[in-house]
């Protein structure tokens, strides 16, 4: 499924109006329709349920009258109160405004403390709360009174529905605006916008509805450059095994990593390739880990490299390294490797010279924090998975900077360096040279656990290892990688789940997707 920001919105409801000939008004009404109909669906009847709805002065307040009227006619006990000024309204609203008041609706304005003071008891006379006051073009924080309202309105612990999105998402970048409704119901028009799919905006978001108002097809069918990722898109991509294989045409795939203390992440990507079908799995760590890692997993090859005093592999491993490479057919680097600098040096080197796939991850992501010239005029397939402290440290952009405008960083970045990259979040996004944007909907907060990043790159380098490019291996990997954590969710606690439950899980989750019983 595609998804849009404010300005494509916008073009496709103009396009609407102006070149298909649907006015602006029927436009409205069938948003209006569709949000009383979705609220039915959640809620049951709506016959004497006390509904609030509080429109601003735009379109989305357009909207709000519409479904207070409909409510009307549902039987409902249905006010509006209303913030914006009757004069500015756009005709269609004030239509709607106008027809909500002959259908017997009250409307009450709201423009001061004083008016939310003189109506408590009619305010808090509801069961569901209609949220209209802003719609997709909100750029600024929102302040004075509105910012009073919905603090209020969210302090009240009512049932709220937003129309076409939370007031106070930004819809570009899902960034908070100040202050923001704490929707249960989102109930969006046309195309999901960008900053209900990402968070922090999705977590306001509550349940979303992406409901059909007569836009034409031809305008919400891309192509787009921004994206969902769900089944749909994903089941045709796993990998395919021919019944004739064997383990050399999946793979072979080469994890370098390891350091003292932090061999765990090595074994936990190399265990993840192999339960995602990787073929041969050799582990490049430095000589004296390689016991530690034998012991962790009878399946995987341990290749010992030279290392420093301190146990960090050496500089002097790069000529072994590069022999393993040319074995290999995609590369891991990175995983529990450590910030010594001279191994830091090792990868930038690494970095520029194997001419093989890569997947670039953890500490291989940390040593080009002051030097990201290894990045450049790569003639090689690379993916680069960074948590958004990670990038804070390859961009030098502050972590809450980043939150704002995660895509935006992204698509800067990418811009720049010429690099595939996800981005690790709550919902993890990833970018592609071509600056697409795709946004996992997939994963669960029991999967912030140690390990779980180091078990996405050895999902992605085993579907790298059946011939798929790094960007596409990213998006079905991804997409598995949370699926094997949310099959987890549904049988035990969050608090309990670990990278190991995640790997032990993955072959489940491709299985669903092959039999598209996701």
């Amino acid at each position: 499924m595609y998804l849009v920001n404010s300005s494509e919105m916008k073009e496709i409801e103009r396009l609407t109006v102006e070149k298909y000939a649907l006015p602006a008004v029927i436009l409205m009404e069938n948003a209006g329709i569709n949000v009383v109909d979705a609220l039915g669906r959640e809620l049951g009847s709506l016959f004497l349920r006390r509904v609030n709805v509080f429109c601003g002065g735009g379109n989305n307040g357009g909207d709000g009258f519409v479904i207070a009227r409909h409510l009307k006619t549902e039987g409902a006990h249905v006010r509006v109160f209303f913030t914006g000024d009757y004069d500015l309204l756009k005709e269609e609203s004030k239509m709607n405004y106008t027809a909500a008041g002959k259908y017997g609706v009250e409307i009450i304005n709201l423009k001061s403390a004083d008016d939310i003071k003189k109506h408590e008891n009619s305010i808090l006379a509801c069961e569901i709360i209609i949220d209209a006051l802003i719609g997709t073009g909100l750029k600024q924080d929102i302040s004075g009174f509105m910012a009073q309202l919905i603090v209020y309105i969210n302090m009240m612990g009512k049932y709220i529905a937003a129309v076409d999105i939370p007031s106070g998402v930004d819809a570009d970048t899902g960034d908070i605006k100040g202050v923001c409704i704490y929707a249960n119901l989102t109930v969006t028009f046309g195309l999901p916008k960008l900053g209900l799919t990402i968070y922090p905006g999705l977590e306001y978001t509550g349940k979303l509805v992406v409901a059909d108002i007569n836009f034409p097809a031809e305008l919400l069918s891309g192509p787009r450059k921004n994206v969902l990722i769900t089944k749909e898109l994903v089941m045709p991509m796993m990998p395919y095994r021919h019944p004739n294989a064997n383990k050399g045409h999946f793979g072979p795939i080469l994890i370098i990593g390891g350091s003292p203390g932090l061999t765990g992440a090595v074994v936990l990507a190399a265990k993840a390739a192999l339960k995602s079908g990787a073929g041969i799995v050799t582990v490049a760590v430095s000589q004296s880990l390689v016991a530690n890692v034998k012991a962790r997993s009878d399946e995987v090859i341990v290749a010992a490299l030279k290392e420093s005093k301190d146990g960090f592999i050496s500089e002097d491993a790069y000529a072994h390294i590069m022999e393993l490479v040319g074995q290999a057919k995609v590369v891991v680097m990175g995983p529990g490797m450590g910030r010594d600098k001279g191994t830091q040096s090792l990868i930038r080197k690494l970095i520029k010279d194997i001419k093989k796939p890569m997947v670039i991850d953890a500490d291989a992501l940390n040593a080009m924090e002051n030097d990201k010239t290894c990045l450049k005029n790569m003639d090689k397939d690379v993916i680069l998975t960074p948590h958004i402290g990670e990038m804070s440290r390859l961009t030098g952009i502050k972590i809450e900077d980043i939150i704002r405008d995660k895509i935006g960083v992204l698509r800067s970045f990418i811009s720049d360096n010429k690099v595939n990259v996800i981005l690790k979040d709550g919902r993890s996004i990833l970018g592609d040279t071509d600056e697409n944007i795709y946004v996992n909907t997939t994963g669960n907060a029991g999967m912030a656990t140690p390990g779980s990043g180091d078990v996405l790159s050895g999902i992605i380098a085993a579907f790298m290892g059946h011939s798929m490019l790094s960007a596409q291996a990213g998006i079905a990997a991804n997409y598995t990688h949370g699926l094997a954590g949310d099959m987890l969710l549904s049988e035990i606690s969050g608090e309990g789940i670990t990278a190991e439950d995640i790997i032990n899980n993955v072959p489940r989750a491709i299985k669903a997707l092959k039999k598209q019983e996701a």
